[in-house]
C-alpha cells in the first residue's frame, strides 16, 4: 500500500518536501499527515521534521493573533458566523480541563495526534481562553514537538497506534 501511495504522491508534480509543507500546515492532517508522507516518500527524518514542525506552528499564528478579532466582524455574517460559532462551541467544551489544568491541558491537547486535536483546534481554545501570545505559541509548539515525535516513532515502526 505505501508504494501505491509513494506513487500517487509523486504523481502529482509537487516537490516531496512541498507536500510535507503543505500537508503539516493543513487544519486535519497538521504533522499527522505531513510525517507519514513523507516517511512514505523516502525522505530523511530530519528533513521530514525540519519543515513538518515548523509549517504547523506558523499555519496557526494568524489564529493566536487573530480569532477574537476575526470572530467579531464576522459573527454577524450568515455561513462564516455559523463556522465561528461552531468552533467556539467546540473550544467551550474543554473549559473544564482548561481551567483545571491550564497550559499543560492546551500542550497535551496539541500533542495527542488524534482526530479533532492538535495545533489548529489548540490555536482556538489559547485564543478562546485568553491564554496570550507567547504562552499560546509556547504551548502549541512543544504540543507539535512532542505530537512529531510520536508520529516519527509510528512511522519507525517504534511504537503502535493500535
Amino acid at each position: 500500500m505505501s508504494e501505491e501511495l509513494r506513487e500517487v504522491l509523486a504523481g502529482w508534480g509537487v516537490p516531496p518536501l512541498a507536500i510535507v509543507a503543505i500537508l503539516s500546515a493543513a487544519p486535519i492532517s497538521e504533522v499527522r499527515g505531513g510525517i507519514p508522507a513523507g516517511c512514505i516518500l523516502g525522505l530523511p527524518i530530519w528533513q521530514i521534521l525540519a519543515v513538518a514542525i515548523p509549517c504547523n506552528v506558523l499555519a496557526v499564528m494568524p489564529i493566536i493573533l487573530w480569532f477574537e478579532p476575526m470572530y467579531e466582524y464576522f459573527k454577524d455574517k450568515p455561513v462564516v458566523g455559523r463556522v465561528f460559532e461552531w468552533v467556539l462551541r467546540r473550544a467551550r467544551k474543554r473549559e473544564d480541563l482548561v481551567k483545571k489544568y491550564g497550559v499543560f491541558a492546551l500542550t497535551m491537547f496539541v500533542a495527542l495526534p488524534l482526530p479533532i486535536t492538535g495545533a489548529w483546534t489548540g490555536s482556538v481554545i489559547a485564543s478562546v481562553f485568553n491564554f496570550g501570545f507567547w504562552r499560546s505559541v509556547v504551548c502549541v509548539t512543544l504540543g507539535v514537538c512532542i505530537a512529531s515525535t510520536i508520529m516519527t516513532l509510528v512511522c519507525m515502526g517504534v511504537i503502535s497506534l493500535w
